[in-house]
């Protein structure tokens, strides 16, 4: 019988702890390090993968979502690992095959009241917000949500039902106006219908009496995306650009507002403006920036 000393004893624990110290951490590793990130008021699933340094294709493919997925506040996405991000990006079906996303957050609630059942029922669409719905229709988003029986700040997504007051009714019955294109030095920029013709008609107005071009001073100086906005307003926030609005607040994204070039520009819209329309409403810091108020 071979005897175990007691020096030997430690040396064989300590050479079974050193294997399973290999061991261990294997199997530790299968779970997940992702951190989860519950969704606050005006936040897209853009701003929240923006955030943390990461593609919104890999935070979607990492909680199962198609990349162009509304989020809503209350939600809870998880924040992968630049590890976990990547192996779910390259695991990812293509676009076209999306199917059933798999949400691991909460679905999104559909807000519609049933306070009322004389309203006219609205749909909303991609970039919608209650607020633009509520500017296009010429009531404001505090009686819109109340008559809905939601709070003024709800998030509505995309597909969502919300009932406009019969007073309305004639200006839902087709979106806010479309768009119409204005000239700029990038190519042909778009604003709401009624504000571009307004728009054309000043600057033909302003070339004749001041021989002063009317224009955009950028390819974001006219209509925006809800996207677009929510890009500006993350680089104000961060220091890297000028001051934005929140995504769902700006008329930019109604197509009633245009940043102008120059301050010659706006000297000229505040002279001929008003009979076209125009003028200085929002933005009180900002020269550059001017309004559609309607004939």
């Amino acid at each position: 019988m071979v005897r175990v000393t007691a020096d030997v004893r430690v040396r064989l624990i300590g050479r079974w702890l050193g294997a399973s110290a290999l061991i261990f951490p294997l199997v530790g590793s299968a779970a997940s390090a992702a951190v989860p990130h519950t969704v606050q008021p005006n936040e897209t699933l853009w701003s929240i993968a923006t955030a943390n340094n990461f593609t919104t294709n890999a935070v979607a493919a990492f909680n199962g979502l198609p990349e162009n997925a509304d989020v809503v506040v209350g939600q809870t996405i998880q924040i992968p690992t630049e590890a976990e991000g990547a192996t779910a990006l390259a695991s990812s079906p293509p676009a076209s095959a999306t199917g059933d996303p798999g949400v691991s957050a909460t679905a999104a609630p559909d807000p519609v009241s049933t306070t009322s059942s004389s309203g006219v029922a609205h749909t909303i669409q991609p970039g919608e917000t209650l607020w633009s719905i509520a500017q296009a229709n010429d009531l404001s988003d505090d009686s819109l949500a109340a008559y809905n029986g939601i709070p003024s700040d709800a998030h509505v997504v995309a597909g969502q039902t919300i009932q406009l007051p019969d007073g309305a009714a004639s200006s839902a019955a087709q979106p806010a106006s479309g768009l119409a294109e204005i000239t700029s030095p990038v190519g042909p920029l778009e604003l709401s219908s009624p504000a571009a013709a307004a728009w054309n008609a000043m600057r033909e107005e302003s070339l004749r009496v001041y021989g002063q071009d009317l224009y955009p001073g950028g390819p974001l100086s006219a209509y925006r995306t809800y996207d677009q906005q929510a890009q500006l307003y993350h680089l104000y926030l961060t220091g890297q650009g000028p001051p934005a609005e929140p995504p769902g607040s700006s008329s930019h994204e109604l197509g009633t507002a245009v940043d102008v070039a120059t301050p010659e520009m706006r000297s000229v819209v505040d002279q001929i403006g008003p009979q076209f329309g125009w003028g200085k409403v929002h933005g009180p810091g900002e020269w550059w920036h001017v309004d559609y108020l309607g004939n």
